[in-house]
């Protein structure tokens, strides 16, 4: 078993967190169905050797930035190369970073983490960014606020390295599980895993995705989308429950990935698309979020079980 600072439950569900692994939420279950829904890791050792497969790891920025820089509004910004195979930026560092605990109730709490500028990677904004989650019969409801407390416009990107247990029900197996989600042409990436500016869609993959029929024990799976709605859904086939998990708008990508024979599938949230800046188009037609100087933005996501 792993420390856990924070529980709370509510509705029929029960969490727990880490506020100085980034406000990280290890631990989901929803009592009546006993669906374990996010994946846990069974000691400090194994989660500090896979940090990002448990939980909802939040990315800051996600993914791969090509050579770790990039340019908005004529500024250049720079993150330091944490993954020298590819030389590129992966994922920032608010997955391991402390968050304080600045709300905390029965069914809900909140996580803060205030950044003066360059603190945060050397990136030049002041900004504030807020976890709250909140339990109910609805499930869990996690609201992210970010806000730019710097005078320029602050280019900002999300997402979360989800994880979910397959099985989720006790006595089902990797076999029962399957998954479904409007998804669209997969991007196609390089040997750096960075986008090609191809596509490929209309495969079965697909066709299984969108219909709920995409077995997670087939193969390993690596794959980059955009979405074709909100909702996702991890189907257990022998018990007829499913997990949900919803997105707002912001979210216009899933990074969907499982390693051969794991019993836990990965289902990425992404509002912009992987090295946003390098791409055909500009950044904001690929999902770059641009905050006003002073001002806030909410961005949401919801599990729950059915």
């Amino acid at each position: 078993m792993i420390k856990t600072d924070v529980k709370i439950s509510g509705g029929g569900y029960e969490a727990a967190f880490r506020s100085d692994l980034g406000g990280n939420c290890y631990k989901l279950v929803h009592k009546e169905s006993g669906a374990d829904i996010l994946r846990s890791p069974d000691s400090e050792e194994q989660l500090f050797s896979e940090i990002f497969l448990f939980g909802n790891a939040i990315l800051f920025p996600p993914n791969r930035i090509r050579g770790g820089e990039f340019e908005f509004e004529g500024r250049k910004y720079v993150f330091p190369i944490n993954e020298k195979k590819t030389g590129c930026h992966l994922h920032g560092k608010l997955y391991e970073t402390p968050f304080e605990i600045t709300d905390l109730r029965a069914d809900r709490v909140k996580f803060s983490y205030s950044a003066a500028a360059g603190e945060y990677l050397g990136f030049p904004h002041a900004f504030v960014l807020e976890r709250e989650y909140s339990l109910s019969a609805d499930g869990m409801r996690e609201v992210v606020s970010v806000t730019n407390l710097s005078d320029e416009n602050m280019p900002f990107m999300l997402a979360f390295h989800t994880t979910f247990n397959a099985p989720f029900i006790s006595g089902s197996s990797t076999e029962d599980c399957y998954f479904g989600a409007s998804v669209t042409k997969e991007h196609i990436r390089d040997e750096k895993y960075l986008p090609t500016l191809e596509y490929i869609g209309g495969r079965e993959r697909e066709r299984l995705m969108n219909c709920g029929e995409y077995p997670i024990a087939k193969s390993a799976l690596s794959a980059f989308y955009g979405h074709g709605g909100n909702e996702c859904a991890i189907y257990d086939k022998r018990s007829g429950k499913r997990i949900i998990y919803r997105a707002s708008d912001d979210y216009k990508y899933r990074m969907l990935w499982r390693k051969d024979g794991a019993p836990y599938f990965v289902c990425e949230p992404q509002t912009s698309a992987i090295d946003c800046f390098h791409l055909e188009s500009s950044a904001e037609e690929k999902g770059l979020i641009s905050i006003p100087a002073k001002e806030s933005i909410k961005l949401i996501t919801e599990f729950s079980v059915k």
